[in-house]
């Protein structure tokens, strides 16, 4: 059996699952929707020392994977474009609170 994570291929789960929270900005990107639907200048403000290319490529990973849905409104001239998780993205919020939780017990920080 194969999964795939974004057009990469992988014969276990779990790594496919690794490779996809170990992308930059990506556990950070999820906690940040967890809270709620955000524009990208609000997300891109909520990560000090994100780029904005950087987070362009992050959120369409993560709308690829069906965990993030960019929902478009148009508002008199102006279009209005904010991030939500769909609910395979909520799924993965309390993950990722367990590996920030453990992360933070167990190893190592340096200031």
């Amino acid at each position: 059996m194969h999964y795939v994570m974004a057009e990469e291929t992988f014969t276990c789960p779990a790594e496919a699952l690794a490779t996809l929270l170990g992308k930059k900005w990506v556990p950070q990107l999820l906690e940040q929707l967890a809270t709620g639907e955000k524009r990208f200048g609000e997300l891109h403000r909520a990560l000090p020392g994100s780029t904005p290319k950087m987070l362009k490529q992050q959120l369409q990973l993560l709308m690829t994977n069906d965990l993030v849905l960019n929902s478009k409104q148009t508002i008199g001239n102006s279009l209005r474009s904010s991030y939500c998780l769909t609910s395979k993205g909520l799924s993965l919020i309390p993950l990722v609170q367990q590996l920030k939780t453990w992360g933070q017990r167990e190893l190592v920080c340096e200031a």
